[in-house]
Parts: C-alpha cells; structure tokens; sequence
C-alpha cells in the first residue's frame, strides 16, 4: 500500500517538535511506502514574522531519517476564527501531479492537514483517514457553530472514510459531534518493559518528565512535596526545560528534596523511571503523553489529569489515578507516598495493562484499518 502522510505536527529543519507522527511512520514503513507532505501556512506581514511562522517562510524539502518530507503551501489567517479561512488556497493537486497517487492518505490532524486529504478525495477518490488530536478540539471549542470555518472542520469529519482518535475523551467529543471513532493508542517498544523491576524501599523517589511550561502543572508536584508533613523520606527528580524554569526554581527554593535535572537523554529518562515509585504529571491539554506508559512500563504508580491523556486506557485508582485539581491530585500523592501497599498495586496494574500498548499492537491495528479502508 501506497500512503501519504499529511502531517503539520513533525519537527522541522529549524524547529523542534514531537516527533510521535514520524516514529508511527517508521513502525509502518517495514509494511507500507509512506510518503510525506507537510501543510506550509503562509501568513501575511507582520504576522509572519512570528516565532510560529518564521521557519515556514523559506521552507524548502528536507530529510528526516527515511523520510523525504515536502511543504505544501496554504494562506492562513491569524487567530482560531479565521485562520482556515483561505484554506481552499492549497492546491494539492500539484502534489500529486508531481508524486505518485497514494492508496490512502493519513492526515494527522482535522485541519489543514484532513482538508488536504479531502481535496484529494474530491479530485482522485482516494480514501483518507484522519487522526483527532487535542488541537484540533480546542480550536473546534473556540469556534461558532456557524462560522465557515467549523463548516470545514466538520466536512472533513463527515467525509473521512475513518475516524481515529487516541483517547477516550477524545472519542466522546467526536461522538457528540455525530461521529463514529476508532481509539489507537501511541506505543512503547516492547524492551522497554521491566518484568523484575527492584527498587530500593527508601527514599520514595517521585518523577516528573516534561517540558518546562505552564500546562504540564509542575507547580502542583512541587507544592505537595513541599507540604508533604508525612515521616516517609521522599526526592522529588524533575527532567526537562522549558520557559517556567525560573519560576519553577524559584517555588522550589530551599528544598533540599527537589532536585531539576535539566533536559536529559531519552535513555536517562527510562534510567530515573526506573529508579522513581511515583509518576506525577498533572498535564492539561494532552493529545497522548508516551511518557506515561514509559513510566507505567518501569512500575512506577502514575498520576495524571482526568480527561487527559491516556484516560480511559487505564482503569482509574487501580491501574493509574486520574485527579481533578490540585487538592485531589495532592491527596492522591500523599495516599501513594503514605502507602506503599497501594502504591505497588497500582505498579502493577498498571505494568499488566501497558503491556497492551507496544508499538507490535498499535501497528497491527494500524495495519487492519489501512486495509479495510483501502479495500473499499
């Protein structure tokens, strides 16, 4: 099978970002040719000379590992209610002119990178599928029912031959939209799985791995250790950099327990979590967080937001806990430091379930939607 993917959300020459869409990629090239475009916003002086747009201006086709990724072009509108407004400026038909016609696109979010997809549809009959992220329901919340452009956020779910999505809250808002959807989970590589995982009793090491920045809540982990008035000895381990770094520093001043370990390698991050009992990242705004199975997969009890993430992949207080602010999240840190009973119990269900979520199972899931979309 020949599929393009239609991604807006891969690092770019001079811009770092997550790179989850380019590693399903990798997983899914030993079973199918993948190609790449990358919707390029082209916005309007002097908005185009923000730190967002700056790189997309002189972007020209680049490699990234296997992967030779090309920039299609779309004017965009500054600000949500607008901003898809010229999107029927893109002219993908040139790409396909120049490439060859794909079996499938795979467009990983709603907008632009699913109108893409449906342009094709509409010229070519070829399939697509488009994967829904948390952006794309936040700008979706933002916008009037009314307005063209939720016309076009919704003319791409309705015409989508398949709907996927990466958690249950997801998938609920997609209902209420009056859309079926498909959950596909990110994946762990497999040797990434501790079956004898010994920890030392004492200290009881709390984790936290993320970007430096004000929705990941990092505050929230070093306020309840910091309050924390129990007898057990505990070490708060931050990993990561962001711009809430000062900050964050400075909440923390003069407690000896939390120590910030800067950003660190990914083989340094599976080293603390496999020191680390606890794994707490109260994060908002989150498509999927890999980092929470990574943890799960090390047998730490994790902590996350509920709605968020990966809610509804785990069982709530038995495999992770998901809290609703700070005062439950607190109360939850507490009752794992106080326990240690509970705490192993909750490493354990949650190893036990995560298994469920290696990249051999999302890319067989990956693999039967590919094909029964394909095959119709």
């Amino acid at each position: 099978m020949k599929i393009l993917y239609i991604a807006s959300n891969i690092p770019l020459p001079t811009l770092k970002s997550n790179r989850i869409v380019l590693t399903i990629a990798e997983k899914m090239s030993q079973f199918c040719d993948i190609s790449f475009v990358f919707p390029a916003a082209r916005v309007f002086p002097p908005f185009s000379f923000m730190k967002k747009y700056k790189p997309l201006a002189n972007l020209k086709p680049w490699t990234d590992g296997i992967f030779a990724l090309k920039p299609l072009r779309y004017l965009r509108l500054p600000g949500k209610k607008l901003s898809y407004f010229l999107i029927d400026s893109i002219h993908p038909k040139r790409y396909v002119e120049k490439n060859a016609l794909p079996d499938l696109c795979h467009a990983h979010f709603i907008m632009p990178d699913g109108y893409i997809a449906l342009k094709i549809k509409e010229k070519y009959n070829t399939p697509y599928m488009v994967s829904v992220r948390t952006g794309d329901i936040r700008h979706l919340k933002a916008l009037e029912r009314k307005s063209s452009v939720y016309g076009k956020f919704i003319k791409v779910l309705k015409n989508a031959d398949k709907i996927i999505v990466h958690n249950r809250p997801q998938q609920e808002f997609i209902a209420r939209l009056g859309f079926d959807s498909v959950i596909i989970p990110h994946g762990i590589e497999s040797g990434a799985l501790n079956d004898a995982a010994e920890k030392a009793d004492s200290p009881i090491i709390i984790s936290v791995v993320a970007e430096l920045i004000r929705r990941k809540n990092i505050d929230w982990v070093i306020r309840a250790v910091k309050d924390y008035s129990g007898k057990q000895p505990v070490q708060l381990m931050i990993a990561g950099d962001g711009v809430c770094r000062e900050e964050l520093l400075r909440l923390a001043a003069h407690t000896p327990n939390i120590h910030f370990l800067g950003k660190i390698s990914h083989e340094e991050v599976m080293s603390l979590l496999e020191k680390s009992h606890i794994f707490a990242l109260p994060s908002i705004n989150e498509t999927f967080g890999l980092v929470y199975l990574e943890a799960a997969a090390k047998y730490n009890a994790v902590i996350c937001c509920r709605d968020e993430g990966v809610d509804g992949l785990f069982d709530d207080r038995t495999e992770m806990m998901f809290c609703e602010g700070y005062d439950d999240f607190k109360a939850m840190l507490n009752k794992l430091i106080e326990h240690p009973e509970e705490r192993k119990i909750m490493a354990d269900n949650g190893f036990t379930k995560v298994k469920n979520y290696t990249w051999e199972d999302v890319r067989s899931q990956y693999i039967e939607i590919y094909r029964q979309v394909v095959s119709r």
